[in-house]
């Protein structure tokens, strides 16, 4: 939930899932700390790294205090069509290169009609946006609000904004793709 709680912007709603599909809730993995903790690690890992937000520990040590189960795992490879990951090493809100790496495998290990394409960039940021649709949202300033959002786009600004222009690249040529193949 968001909102203003006992000094907390953000706190985890306990046994309740944050998704449904056809109205039933569907599997997730706990966050191991409760309320008023989960705000306070995300506080506190945003004021050590000087990110806008920073919650990557949170889904670490949730992940290693609850392994996530093959029930909460998303089934991706019933996916029909292209499926494009893209994603970051420098992403501080959760670990987007080990998901996208857990993807990968789990689609080399299963029957598929899927078409996977993944990159993970060193250095892109949580927002892994074509640089496009990043002017669009923010036609002014969009370089800086990069740069005061998080340390990786202040730090490698030149990989961020390459990773951005690539990313734009690979989704115009995934929809340029399926435009074709449309029947």
């Amino acid at each position: 939930m968001q909102g203003k709680k006992d000094g907390c912007k953000e706190w985890p709603i306990e046994g309740e899932s944050l998704f449904s599909y056809k109205g039933e809730p569907l599997p997730y993995m706990p966050f191991c700390y409760k309320h008023p903790d989960y705000w306070h690690v995300i506080k506190k890992e945003t004021k050590r790294t000087g990110d806008m937000i920073n919650s990557r520990k949170l889904f670490d040590d949730s992940e290693k205090a609850h392994p996530i189960t093959e029930d909460e795992m998303i089934k991706i490879e019933k996916i029909h069509g292209t499926l494009l990951l893209i994603g970051a090493e420098d992403d501080v809100l959760w670990d987007t290169a080990k998901y996208i790496r857990r993807m990968e495998l789990r689609m080399k290990e299963r029957p598929h009609t899927c078409r996977l394409e993944s990159v993970i960039y060193e250095h892109a940021t949580h927002f892994v946006f074509p640089e496009s649709m990043l002017k669009t949202m923010l036609p002014i300033g969009s370089g800086i609000f990069m740069k005061l959002a998080f340390q990786a786009a202040r730090k490698y600004p030149k990989e961020c904004q390459r990773a951005r222009l690539d990313i734009d690249q690979r989704v115009r040529n995934a929809v340029a793709e399926w435009k074709s193949t449309e029947r």
